[in-house]
């Protein structure tokens, strides 16, 4: 048998398994992406049935801080929530993000004429629901609109003006706040609220019911692929190995003979090859070997030298590419490096749940100009390697130093639902392993500390020096924090107390002018609960 055909069949039959390897694993992907789209869908349902939710939810407030304190302004939100609803002012693009808590003093937020005009009824339509789910979400906001009118009489009564008994308030009388805030607070107001939320109880059953046996289904079927692909590779790994015993025997071993000749002409011996049984290629190869046995002795130094040289390059080569690797990795998150390793292009992220923090050292200043460069260089050092290794150990990303400051982030780039949590026990361990530092060298190091929690953009910066780095409002946020702390205190923003309040002690500072922001309710973050066993 000729070599090219004993080859062409191997090679044949092993192109043949990786062509269905790859057929079965573009099928995976698309069951992958079929999976992701479906679990997609189905946060998008909660998150528009949670934003109906809100609605009601911000309408009564507004509602109820007009009944109690007067001012016109909570019922000029309280219109806006609902035209914002009906589609009839633009939805602000973070609307979604509390939107209503983070209105201050008289005036909304810079976003409040931005964004689309789109009513949630229409999003709703666009979503995707089942008939019966769409029902569902259309009665709890036909609830949630007659709660509306019963919302309307009561801020209608403050102001003195009743029902005609046509709907229109033109009957004036004495306002009455006490019927208005009864009203807002009377079984039937409750019994009205309840209308609305069981709808949508029911609509998170039913679109879990469905998305989940969805998202079963592809489970399987991306198990299944999984399966096929293991069968396809063992099968192909069967083939390789039947195809090595046969080129081993008719092709290795007589190579071996010829290799045993090398062997022998490299000791200076030269012994004729006589005829071997293999593929008729090696008969011939065996003939021209021995007529070039004499010039293969001759250039068997040079190739030597050679393959010497080319080794050492070799070594050199890879412990550069060791530096390198090391070298990115210090620069780089290690998700964003192994993806620039691979060659493929890093874009700017957003990430939407992240926790930040910035800490400086109180009275750097004066600390450096008393301790000189040296020592103040190596007092920061011992504090940052503190840093780093707590760092490492609640899984933050390290974004960055700038002098005394120290800047870090939770979420990013591996997104992580604990952000706040890991934030607040690096930063609670960071002051305690400080004071014990300062009580065994007796000194008095003292440190600042900010914590914010929002949305942020993050990405590579930089062609030439690059540098991965953070980008939002968060950032300006959580430095203005660190910059009105109390030395060896954890100043926090409201949204970190927020989801945080359950499991740790903070103390109330109340409202805090920032720089450009206004007056913000902040916190200190004392400490964490006792589990009670």
């Amino acid at each position: 048998m000729k070599l090219k055909t004993l080859l062409s069949l191997v090679f044949v039959s092993v192109g043949v398994l990786l062509l269905l390897l790859l057929a079965n694993a573009f099928v995976s992907r698309e069951k992958t992406a079929e999976l992701t789209e479906a679990q997609l869908q189905k946060y998008h349902s909660y998150q528009l049935a949670d934003e109906l939710r809100q609605s009601s939810d911000d309408l009564t407030r507004m509602a109820r801080t007009y009944a109690v304190t007067g001012n016109e302004k909570y019922q000029r939100f309280f219109n806006r929530i609902l035209t914002i609803r009906n589609g009839e002012t633009p939805r602000p693009p973070d609307y979604s993000d509390i939107y209503w808590d983070l209105v201050t003093g008289d005036a909304e937020q810079d976003s409040a004429d931005a964004g689309e005009k789109i009513s949630l009824e229409s999003r709703m339509l666009s979503a995707g629901f089942t008939v019966q789910e769409f029902a569902l979400l259309k009665d709890s906001q036909n609830q949630s609109d007659s709660l509306v009118k019963l919302e309307n009489i009561a801020m209608h009564a403050l102001k003195g003006e009743f029902d005609d008994g046509t709907g229109s308030f033109l009957i004036k009388k004495t306002p009455d706040q006490p019927l208005a805030i009864q009203i807002l607070h009377s079984q039937q107001y409750h019994e009205a609220k309840a209308k609305i939320m069981k709808p949508l109880r029911d609509f998170t059953q039913m679109v879990n019911q469905r998305t989940s046996f969805l998202v079963s289904g592809l489970q399987k079927e991306v198990h299944r692929r999984v399966q096929l692909g293991l069968v396809l590779a063992l099968a192909l790994l069967g083939l390789l190995s039947i195809g090595y015993t046969v080129i081993l025997r008719l092709v290795l071993r007589p190579i071996r003979l010829l290799s045993a000749a090398v062997e022998q002409l490299e000791q200076g011996k030269f012994a004729e090859i006589q005829s071997i049984r293999g593929v008729r290629e090696l008969n011939q190869l065996v003939t021209a070997f021995n007529q070039m046995a004499s010039i293969l002795h001759q250039r068997e130094k040079e190739k030597e030298t050679a393959l010497t040289d080319l080794g050492e390059k070799a070594t050199a080569l890879e412990k550069e590419k060791g530096r390198t690797e090391k070298l990115l990795l210090n620069v780089l998150p290690i998700a964003i490096a192994d993806r620039l390793q691979r060659g493929e292009k890093v874009e700017a992220e957003t990430f939407p749940e992240v926790t930040v923090l910035f800490a400086d050292v109180v009275g750097f200043t004066k600390l450096a100009a008393e301790l000189g460069p040296r020592s103040v260089t190596n007092l920061l050092n011992e504090l940052f390697e503190i840093f780093d290794d707590l760092a490492e150990k609640y899984k933050l990303e390290k974004i960055k130093t700038i002098g005394d400051c120290y800047m870090a982030v939770a979420g990013v780039p591996d997104r992580s639902p604990t952000h706040a949590q890991q934030m607040a026990d690096f930063s609670l361990e960071a002051l305690s392993i400080l004071k014990s530092q300062n009580q065994k060298l007796s000194r008095n190091l003292q440190i600042r500390i900010g914590m914010h929690s929002g949305t942020v953009a993050a990405g590579i910066i930089g062609r030439k020096k690059f540098a991965y780095d953070l980008w939002g409002d968060v950032v300006n946020v959580t430095n203005r924090l660190e910059g009105t702390a109390e030395p060896m205190k954890i100043h926090v923003s409201e949204s970190v107390h927020a989801r945080l309040e359950d499991s740790y002690i903070f103390e109330d500072r109340g409202e805090v002018e920032l720089r450009n922001r206004g007056k913000l309710r902040t916190y200190y973050l004392i400490g964490k609960k006792v589990e009670k066993s």
